[in-house]
């Protein structure tokens, strides 16, 4: 393989050896990196090596994600329902940002806009009969639930003549159960019951965040709207 010139096309293909990975790619995706694009300017032609590759000393699975980045303007998101958000990579993420020039993946790494990307929505329901026969329906795969059994006591009426269509209806009871029962109390009989608090959650993607141009605009004009609040208070306040 021979070395690029410094006058090679933007869109000539060009090899990177990062780490033990090899990466090929052009210099127009990565001129987004003011560190990517020193190497592979005129003034350093002396970095490629032999074979005409470039050695880049960067974890190759971090730059796997910034290559995709910078490939398509789509910004990383690591997140899962069971374990949230892994901000350990994107901490580690961040420093290799840094490290190549990456400007507007770094910002927004370090304002933390992917939180914004993945909303939960959550919200409870208490089930006193026990009747476990809605975890039969069908659901989407952005939504589960959280099952907390409790167990309790439910007292559920006698009749004095033990009929037992009039158990736990003390109103089915007429003039002979009356009767039956004299002057004592009703009576109840205990029984357990389960109470099952249920917890359900939603995930709400918002892919325009990840988008990098949706993302830009997105801050632009909240950082306007900042701005216009502002000044309508500074001039409420000065006009008063």
């Amino acid at each position: 393989m021979t070395t690029p010139s410094p006058s090679s096309p933007p869109d000539r293909r060009l090899t990177l050896q990062v780490g033990e990975r090899i990466f090929t790619t052009t210099r127009s995706t990565l001129s987004e990196s003011t560190f990517l694009d020193s190497l592979l300017s005129s003034r350093w032609t002396s970095n490629a090596l032999p074979d005409g590759s470039y050695f880049i000393d960067v974890d190759p699975t971090l730059f796997e994600h910034i290559l995709r980045y910078l490939r398509r303007g789509i910004y990383p998101l690591f997140y899962s329902p069971d374990k949230g958000h892994d901000y350990a990579l994107y901490a580690a993420l961040l420093e290799e940002a840094r490290y190549l020039g990456i400007l507007k993946l770094q910002t927004w790494l370090e304002e933390k806009r992917y939180l914004n990307a993945v909303e939960v929505s959550t919200w409870m329901e208490t089930i006193d009969d026990g009747d476990t026969s809605f975890l039969e329906k069908t659901r989407p795969a952005n939504e589960w639930m959280e099952l907390y059994p409790e167990w309790g006591v439910k007292k559920t009426y006698l009749c004095p003549r033990r009929i037992v269509v009039h158990r736990g209806s003390p109103g089915a009871c007429g003039r002979q159960c009356r009767n039956a029962r004299g002057d004592r109390e009703d009576k109840y009989d205990e029984e357990p019951v389960l109470k099952l608090f249920v917890v359900h959650k939603k995930v709400i993607f918002n892919g325009d965040v990840l988008r990098r141009q949706m993302s830009e605009d997105n801050q632009e004009s909240k950082e306007g709207a900042q701005d216009t609040t502002w000044l309508l208070r500074y001039t409420s306040v000065s006009g008063t």
